[in-house]
């Protein structure tokens, strides 16, 4: 019988289909589903209290195809944030063990990334561990039942929903006393294995994190002299994670550590002392106040310290004192002249990572003559590979020392650069020299040039090769005078290859500056030749380093380029450099890829064979009629811009654009406090329009009406030189007759 054929019967043979439904519902409930197998990862079953027990988690589905699964667990780690916690334990009895981490975590702390790119779960089983003391410590010997539930796997249809819950087989433990001598062995060999370093080191960690005996808090508190390393961590949730019953003797142990010569006293540390002292049991809003009282006055304890470091030591505990917010805040002058004086004397003991964030952020601490001498030798140290982890580069530390020494001594710093970049062989570019007036130096220019055009293309294979060209032809573009055009025209025409574009970039550039016939002529040969990851990125190129009239002309006849890569990078560099003379050829091409695409909106919202090998094209091209440096986008541009837009996703990006171009209109300026380098650009935002130098902000707002009033709008808590940027935009405002607000939200 047909089911459509069930609804024929008179309500008398409802039973008759209440059973076939039950019977369906039964079936799909017989389904195979994925199961989650338990075990230790040795097969024993008998541990001491305190003894590590890693368990092995296999997971295998009834195909190859339903569900999926992410199977990074990173060395078996506990997640703190919600989204990637994927396992729990269930113990029973509930009494006898407890949550070693349960103040950590209800302090709602988040750390770790998230996992892997999820692959199907199929026949073949996927094999996870973890240590599950990092949810249970025992504490009573006994015979305990633990079962795992999962929430890891996922149905493949909907990756985004609920999880399957998984609950495993139970497992029984058998948790003994731990005996004197069975502690003394496992603490030996884990302070052996601490001596090794590596893999071991880490193993050793965890041995000693759940031991959790008095022997072992000296061990784990020594290895917060680290930082933020995976060791230390360890250290620090096993710290944490102690008895009540030994938690004194921890803080015992961190107070003798403060009156140690030769140990730092790190961010990490003070955040473990501060757990140490939460009352047991505390709701997470108490354990937030209890921490931040804790802090507040620890930092006092914490500066008395610092005249008992020595070395490394103490320049690392004074960065402490630098990340921590005192009490009272600001510090009083008499400390923060101390504090100056300790910075200055250690600064070079600091790691790479932190002298560049103080000559950055903290330089109004540091600006004082003291300091030159560290400047000078950070200026003047030798140009290093780097092999240290760092969003810096070594260029970047040795560019913001030259920056801060020729603030404190123009006339010695400036000194100091001449003599390194007037060589053929430069250590600094001109991005990293930035604070430098862009005047000419023609004592060196042909020295320059000549060395840039013996770099053949075809050595850029080597990466020094590839340095030097990038560094000469940057000076040559900042500090030229035009008397090497004969040389880069000469470097334009050498043969091409795989890595000249950074080359052609440089050498066009300096045309652009000083030869724009010459310019033109070979920026539209370069872009003709198509030569692969080069001609659809010379604008992009070139105008990093310089723009002018020559390139809006080559851009606005580059928009009718058969190749989508050149539009794109022509719209991007007319979005950032447009004069109002660009409008119309802007939107003579939006037109044309508009009506191309307006009834084919399938093949661009599902890639495949017709569609356009860029189609966010028509984005690129409404944004930039709507959000152009060359002109303000009045109601009736942004309106036929709206109407035009063929996909819904990118006429909702141009929809978000216009609602920016409504008062009040935000300002946004560059956050000072992010962990850039020499080649990063700040940008500037007004309304829709963002601006990548101050001069272009400039132009921008001399666009609005006289009278026109902003909104600053940014971060709540403002550094030093936040404040300063603030300063100067505003007043930049109040010169140009415009009203610029700080907003109250």
């Amino acid at each position: 019988m047909r089911m459509r054929d069930l609804f024929k019967f008179k309500w008398g043979h409802t039973p008759i289909l209440a059973v076939l439904l039950l019977a369906a519902g039964s079936l799909s409930a017989q389904e195979p589903r994925p199961t989650l197998f338990l075990q230790t990862a040795t097969g024993q079953t008998t541990f001491h209290i305190g003894e590590r027990i890693p368990l092995k988690l296999t997971f295998t589905s009834p195909n190859d195809t339903q569900y999926i699964i992410p199977p990074w667990s990173n060395g078996a780690d506990r997640r703190s944030c919600p989204q990637f916690d994927y396992e729990h334990p269930e113990v029973s009895p509930p009494t006898g063990w407890s949550d070693p981490l349960a103040t950590y975590f209800a302090n709602a702390l988040c750390v770790g990334g998230g996992p892997s790119w999820p692959r199907f779960l199929n026949s073949k089983p996927v094999r996870l561990s973890l240590d599950l003391n990092q949810w249970v410590r025992f504490d009573q010997p006994g015979v305990y039942r633990v079962t795992i539930v999962s929430r890891r796997v996922r149905e493949r249809s909907n990756p985004s929903g609920h999880p399957v819950t998984l609950q495993s087989n139970p497992i029984e433990l058998h948790i003994v006393p731990a005996t004197p001598q069975w502690r003394s062995a496992t603490l030996g060999t884990a302070l052996q294995r601490l001596k090794s370093g590596g893999p071991l080191a880490e193993v050793a960690a965890a041995q000693l994190r759940y031991l959790a005996t008095p022997a072992t808090v000296n061990a784990m508190t020594y290895e917060l002299r680290e930082g933020y390393t995976p060791l230390a961590e360890q250290c620090s949730l096993g710290l944490i994670g102690l008895p009540d019953s030994i938690r004194d003797l921890a803080i015992a142990s961190m107070n003798k550590r403060l009156d140690e010569p030769g140990f730092p006293i790190t961010t990490l540390f003070v955040t473990t002392m501060s757990f140490l002292h939460v009352r047991p049991g505390s709701s997470a809003k108490s354990i937030f106040r209890q921490k931040q009282r804790f802090e507040s006055g620890f930092w006092q304890t914490v500066f008395s310290s610092v005249s008992k470091k020595e070395g490394a030591a103490r320049a690392q505990t004074v960065q402490t004192l630098l990340n921590l917010e005192p009490t009272p805040s600001p510090e009083p002058p008499e400390v923060q002249s101390q504090m100056r004086a300790w910075l200055a004397v250690s600064f070079l003991d600091l790691d790479v990572l932190s002298q560049i964030d103080d000559l950055r952020q903290r330089w109004g601490m540091l600006d004082s003559p003291g300091i030159l001498p560290a400047l000078r030798t950070l200026a003047e140290s030798p140009p290093m590979s780097d092999h240290y982890s760092s969003p810096y580069s070594r260029e970047d530390l040795r560019s913001v020392a030259f920056k801060r020494w020729y603030e404190l001594d123009p006339t010695g710093a400036r000194k100091e650069i001449l003599a390194e970049i007037g060589s053929p062989t430069p250590p600094l570019s001109a991005q990293a020299l930035t604070f430098l007036p862009a005047k000419p130096l023609p004592q060196f220019e042909r020295l320059w040039a000549d060395a840039f055009v013996k770099i053949k293309t075809t050595d850029q294979t080597n990466p020094s090769a590839q340095r030097r060209e990038d560094l000469l032809g940057s000076l040559l573009v900042r500090f030229g005078t035009g008397a090497a055009v004969p040389q880069m025209i000469a470097k334009l025409n050498q043969p091409p290859s795989p890595y000249a574009c950074i080359a052609y970039g440089e050498a066009l550039a300096y045309l652009v500056r000083f030869s724009p016939h010459d310019a033109r002529r070979l920026l539209k040969r370069q872009i003709a030749t198509k030569e692969p990851d080069c001609s659809d990125s010379m604008f992009r190129r070139i105008y990093d380093q310089a723009a002018g009239p020559v390139l809006n002309e080559v851009a606005d006849e580059a928009l009718n380029n058969p190749d989508p890569g050149v539009v794109e990078d022509a719209a991007s560099y007319l979005t950032l450099y447009g004069r109002k003379s660009d409008e119309k050829y802007i939107w003579q091409r939006y037109v044309k890829w508009t009506r191309e695409w307006s009834g084919k909106k399938s093949a661009l919202e599902h890639p495949g064979p017709g569609a356009p090998s860029d189609p966010y094209l028509g984005e690129m091209l409404g944004h930039a009629l709507i959000a152009n440096q060359g002109w303000l986008a009045n109601h009736a541009l942004i309106s036929r811009v709206l109407q035009m837009c063929v996909v819904k996703p990118w006429c909702k990006s141009l929809e978000n654009d216009a609602a920016l171009a409504k008062p009040p209109y935000h300002v946004v300026l560059p956050d000072t406090s992010d962990p850039f380098g020499i080649d990063f650009r700040p940008s500037y935002r007004v309304a829709q329009y963002r601006m990548m130098s101050r001069m272009l902000l400039e132009a921008k707002i001399r666009q609005y009406p006289r009278g026109t009033k902003f909104v600053l709008v940014g971060l709540g808590f403002q550094t030093e030189n936040q404040r300063k940027l603030d300063d100067e935009i505003r007043a930049l405002f109040k010169k140009n007759g415009m009203l610029l607000e700080r907003s109250t939200n």
